[in-house]
């Protein structure tokens, strides 16, 4: 036993001081479609942020929409996952009343099981999904109240192209600026 110990800890610490990667698509199904063109580097907000700080990095998310009710949330989701060609993808969380989206209670993992994860933005970004505002966007937001996000990105540029393919459907999209912690979480 006492040699094991030392095996898990460097494990640990080295998967812990890995650096995260941009943005990995894993399945290319996953390519968003657009007709509109993505602009590169239109601006000083275009440029990728988040080198200088390996802790964190500042992304652009494009909200859908708020709300408390879970059914509604992903009615809305799995529309916008049509429109836009992807996928509605909950990382294997689900929702429980009285809690928002959490890692279900009987998961492999200890550290978050029955507690919120957040989506981090090195997994794939052509997704649709729902988050916990207070531990995504709005630290201040009501405790249960969810958001409909659809897809994180590191150019404004980017999210502003997925947003407006949604705008004249769905008034309520709009692109968010976000600072987004990437070290290690377990």
């Amino acid at each position: 036993m006492k040699q094991l110990f030392p095996g898990l800890l460097a494990i640990v610490l080295f998967s812990c001081g890995q650096k995260p990667t941009a943005a990995i698509r894993s399945d290319k199904s996953d390519t968003i479609k657009t007709t509109a063109p993505v602009l590169a580097k239109d601006s000083a907000m275009d440029a990728p942020i988040g080198a200088a700080d390996e802790e964190s990095g500042t992304f652009f998310l494009v909200e859908v929409a708020r709300g408390n009710n879970y059914d509604s949330l992903k009615d809305l989701s799995t529309n916008v996952a049509a429109m836009l060609g992807t996928k509605f993808r909950m990382l294997d969380r689900v929702y429980k009343s009285g809690k928002g989206i959490i890692v279900a209670e009987d998961s492999e993992d200890e550290m978050y099981r029955g507690e919120y994860f957040p989506r981090r933005p090195f997994d794939d970004q052509h997704f649709v999904s729902i988050e916990m505002s207070n531990g995504f966007i709005d630290n201040e937001a009501d405790t249960l109240q969810m958001v409909s996000i659809a897809g994180i990105y590191s150019l404004k540029s980017q999210a502003d192209s997925v947003a407006s393919l949604l705008k004249d459907k769905i008034p309520t999209v709009k692109t968010v600026k976000q600072e987004m912690y990437l070290g290690c979480m377990h």
